[in-house]
C-alpha cells in the first residue's frame, strides 16, 4: 500500500481510497480513527508506535469491525494549524521529546469537503518514550484485544526499550571519544620534535554539538564536504573555517584543520555530531603575558555555537541536541583582560579539567542564541573560580558585546 512506501506530502486521495480497495485491517503498525483524536490519545497511540516498530494513524477513517477492517473513509472537518498542534504535543509531551510528521489535510474520498490526516512516527531509538506526567510508557500491542492499541508496557518491554536507548547513547560517547583522539593526533604532529619530545599544548577548548539521541545517519559521506563549503562564518576578517584550509575524510566524518588558525579542529560526522577543538591560551603582544584572553574565548566560543545552528538548519537536523563543553590544562593559567590596560585574574586553583552539558533543541539554539551562550558563560566562570564576572544578567550581557567586538560582527 502506498501510505507505507510514499513521503507523508505525496499522499493524496488516491492512496487513501487504496485502503479501502484493499480492505485494509488495523495492525501493529497501523491504525484508523473515525474522529480527531484529544491529545492524550493522540500521545498514547503515537509514543506506542515510537516505542514498537513505528506506524501510521489515519484520522477520519473508519473501522468498527471486530477485526479493525476499515469500512469507510467519512473524514473529518479541516482544523486550522493541527499538523503543528499534533507535532508541539509530541515534542512537549513525552520525554525524550516524540519526533513525528504530519501530512497535510488531504480530501477525504467521499468529498464533502471533509479531509482525513495521516500522521507518522518512526520506531524510536531514544525510545522508551514517557507521557509526561506520570502516565507512563505505551507499546503497541494485541496481548490484551483482539485488535492491536496503545498498552502500558510490561517489565520486559521496558527493559528492551532500556537496552535500545543505552545502545544510543554508547553511540553518542563514542563519537565524541573519536573526535578528540583525532585532535589528540593532529596536536601531536605539531607539538612533537625530531626527537620525539613533545611540547606542552596547554589550555583547550573543545565544544561537541550532537543530537541527543543519534539513532541513524542524518547525511551520506559525500554530502559533508559540500555542507562544510557552504556554511562559513565570517569573523576578524577571516572565514571560519578558514579559507584555503583543507577538508580531510576519514571514518563518517570530514575535518577540517586549521579551522580557526592554528592548533584548531572542525569535524562534521554523518551522524549529525559538530566537534570544535581549539587551543585557547597563548603570549599576550607585545607583554607577552601567557593566559587565555577573555574575550576571545567569549568570541570562540559564540562563533562555534553560532556555525554550529547554522549548519544544524542547512543539514535539516531539528529535535533536542545535546551540548558538551570541555576546557583541558586549566589549572593555574591566568586570564587576560582590558582594553587601555592588560588585567590578569587568576583562574582554576585546583581542577585541571572540567566538563559539563547542556540540553536544548535546535529551534532554541537558533532562536535564542544569547540564552544557550549565558549558561555556557555560567558554567565556565563559576568552574574557574571568576563568580563575579557573571553574577548579574549585565554581566553576562556585557561578555557578550565583548565577544561580539572580537568577532568584529
Amino acid at each position: 500500500m502506498s501510505i507505507y512506501t510514499k513521503s507523508l506530502s505525496q499522499l493524496g486521495t488516491a492512496d487513501l481510497q487504496e485502503l479501502l480497495t484493499d480492505r485494509a485491517v488495523e495492525n501493529i503498525r497501523l491504525e484508523f480513527k473515525s474522529e480527531v483524536p484529544k491529545k492524550d490519545d493522540t500521545l498514547k497511540k503515537l509514543s506506542s508506535f515510537g516505542n514498537t516498530f513505528g506506524g501510521f494513524l489515519v484520522v477520519g477513517a473508519k473501522a468498527e469491525s471486530k477485526d479493525g477492517r476499515i469500512e469507510d473513509l467519512p473524514g473529518v472537518d479541516e482544523e486550522s494549524g493541527y499538523k503543528q498542534k499534533v507535532v508541539d504535543w509530541c515534542f512537549n509531551g513525552a520525554s525524550p521529546p516524540l519526533i513525528v510528521q504530519v501530512s497535510d489535510p488531504i480530501p477525504a474520498p467521499s468529498g464533502g469537503g471533509k479531509v482525513c490526516y495521516v500522521i507518522h512516527a518512526a520506531e524510536s531509538d531514544a525510545a522508551p518514550h514517557f507521557l509526561n506526567g506520570r502516565k507512563g510508557v505505551y507499546v503497541r500491542t494485541d496481548e490484551f484485544s483482539s485488535r492491536f492499541e496503545a498498552q502500558l508496557a510490561n517489565d520486559n518491554e521496558l527493559r528492551h526499550l532500556f537496552e535500545r536507548r543505552k545502545l544510543i547513547r554508547e553511540r553518542r560517547d563514542s563519537l565524541l571519544e573519536r573526535a578528540r583522539k583525532r585532535f589528540d593526533t593532529y596536536a601531536a604532529s605539531r607539538h612533537t620534535d625530531v626527537g620525539g619530545h613533545r611540547s606542552n599544548f596547554g589550555p583547550r577548548l573543545e565544544l561537541c554539538v550532537v543530537p541527543r539521541f543519534p539513532a541513524r545517519p542524518l547525511c551520506d559521506q559525500a554530502q559533508l564536504a559540500p555542507l562544510i563549503n557552504e556554511k562559513t562564518l565570517f569573523w576578524r576578517g577571516i572565514t571560519f573555517p578558514a579559507a584555503g584550509s583543507s577538508i580531510i575524510s576519514q571514518h563518517e566524518s570530514a575535518i577540517v584543520l586549521g579551522a580557526a588558525g592554528d592548533d584548531s579542529m572542525f569535524e562534521a560526522s554523518v551522524w549529525g555530531m559538530l566537534f570544535y577543538c581549539s587551543k585557547i591560551a597563548d603570549d599576550l603582544n607585545p607583554a607577552h603575558i601567557f593566559g587565555i584572553h577573555l574575550h576571545g574565548f567569549v568570541g570562540t566560543t559564540m562563533l562555534f555555537l553560532r556555525h554550529a545552528e547554522v549548519t544544524l538548519q542547512a543539514s535539516g537536523n531539528s529535535g533536542p541536541l545535546h551540548i558538551q563543553m570541555t576546557l583541558d590544562g586549566m589549572r593555574g593559567v591566568q586570564w587576560l583582560y582590558g582594553a587601555a590596560g592588560i588585567y590578569t585574574a587568576q583562574g582554576s586553583t585546583l581542577d585541571d579539567r572540567m566538563e559539563f552539558s547542556i540540553s536544548v533543541s535546535r529551534e532554541e539554539l537558533q532562536e535564542k542564541p544569547d540564552d544557550v551562550l549565558k549558561e555556557i558563560l555560567k558554567y565556565v566562570f563559576f568552574s574557574v573560580n571568576w563568580p563575579g564576572l557573571i553574577d548579574t544578567e549585565e554581566k553576562l550581557l556585557d561578555l557578550i558585546q565583548m565577544g561580539r567586538r572580537y568577532n568584529t560582527w
